[in-house]
């Protein structure tokens, strides 16, 4: 049986190891940035972006949130300075109420050396002002603050792109602020309800069990329950209720074991929360590899499609010239000049096959052919029918058939 929460043991033990893992990768990715220059200007760059956008976010608050004093909202402001000084931060946060359309959560922020705290006024609603389920709220936001969450993330920036352990390292910090928010909280159980409406709604308090809620998570695991929680920057919901009431019950927060190939498709995953970024790098280099293998036979296709179709007008032409020749005047036969056209449809044929990517068996489609010849298939002198037929087979007439088989009336 693990000890009751005390104010020095309300950090999850994974938190730090996942820093210092952090922190390690990114001073040497720091100290190449001032090295070499370049990377540390756009680095700043876009850090004056996102001040200037979080900026804006607190401007919002400011002008569109009801800001919680002792005169505005006076329960839900007591209940703010009773858990900031049992979790011992000072000075306490800004408080504010914004409207969420129905969502129900809360964040905290930071914008120029100020805290704040940010609840949606349907959670507000839901918890009541003056309840345990709103100070494990509002506990859990000031754990990121006393944690310093939100200025440590700066730090490890480069660190937190890592796959797997940016989302890890961000998972643990939510743990660490569930801690806080359950010290925080006067009933501990308020703080398994609290997680409990987050999870199934408002009648959580009447028609759901938290225990059975929490066997979820050791129960029902498996390769894309394992994959999914890898990917998450959150702890699913019945993972943190099953940690609430091992801390309220004073035991160890039990840890459900992870499909081992969940790791490896992790690792090549888009996804995450406020971490793992690396992972879309991860995937654009494996898209990358994969188009490097694939475009030498790509390009290798389409020279052989180009050769052919110069192969085939070679051949008209040359077949054209000796029906000249042979024929005493500049009168073409029609069956050849019949031919002639289908040499001319089939380079055009090939061309589009070769565009399209299409297999032996497809079809080809008769107006990227006709694209391919500036306008409609040309008529056969003697009222045939072109068929321009599946990619295997030659074109062909109805009277004369294709210009390989011979068949000339």
């Amino acid at each position: 049986m693990n000890q009751p929460l005390t104010l020095s043991s309300l950090s999850d033990p994974r938190e730090e190891t996942y820093f210092c893992f952090a922190l390690v990768f990114s001073i040497l990715v720091w100290i190449v940035c001032v090295v070499t220059i370049i990377p540390i200007l756009y680095v700043l760059g876009i850090s004056l972006f996102v001040w200037l956008g979080n900026g804006l976010l607190i401007a919002s608050l400011k002008a569109e949130a009801v800001k919680v004093d002792t005169t505005q909202f006076p329960a839900l402001a007591q209940a703010c300075v009773r858990v900031c000084a049992k979790l011992g931060v000072t000075p306490v946060p800004d408080l504010y109420v914004a409207q969420s359309g129905g969502m129900l959560n809360a964040f905290a922020t930071r914008h120029c050396g100020r805290n704040f705290v940010v609840l949606y006024s349907e959670i507000l609603e839901t918890y009541g002002a003056d309840s345990p389920e709103i100070e494990f709220l509002i506990g859990h936001e000031i754990g990121h603050i006393r944690r310093s969450h939100l200025q440590k993330r700066i730090l490890l920036f480069p660190g937190l792109l890592l796959p797997l352990l940016g989302n890890a390292y961000h998972r643990a910090c939510e743990r660490s602020s569930d801690r806080h928010g359950s010290f925080a909280a006067r009933d501990a159980a308020g703080a398994v309800r609290a997680m409990m409406i987050l999870a199934g709604g408002k009648q959580a308090r009447e028609t759901m069990s938290p225990e059975l809620f929490a066997r979820q998570y050791m129960e029902q695991r498996g390769f894309f329950v394992s994959w999914y929680e890898l990917i998450s920057g959150y702890p699913t919901l019945s993972q943190r209720v099953a940690h609430l009431i091992a801390l309220q019950n004073g035991g160890t927060p039990p840890r459900a074991p992870r499909n081992f190939w969940a790791y490896l498709f992790a690792f090549f995953t888009f996804g995450g929360a406020g971490g793992g970024g690396a992972n879309a790098m991860v995937t654009v280099c494996v898209i990358a590899m994969l188009a490097a293998v694939a475009m030498p036979a790509m390009i290798t296709a389409q020279e052989k499609a180009l050769a052919r179709s110069a192969e085939l007008a070679l051949q008209a032409d040359e077949e054209e010239d000796g029906v000249s020749e042979t024929s005493g005047d500049e009168t073409v036969p029609e069956p050849q000049k019949c031919l002639n056209q289908l040499s001319e449809i089939e380079s055009a044929k090939e061309a589009v096959i070769a565009d399209q990517k299409l297999s032996d068996t497809s079809a080809v489609p008769r107006a990227a052919v006709e694209a391919q010849l500036h306008g409609a298939l040309p008529r056969c002198p003697q009222g045939g029918v072109y068929s321009i037929n599946p990619a295997n087979e030659h074109p062909s007439c109805s009277i004369h058939g294709d210009r390989y088989a011979g068949a000339v009336d």
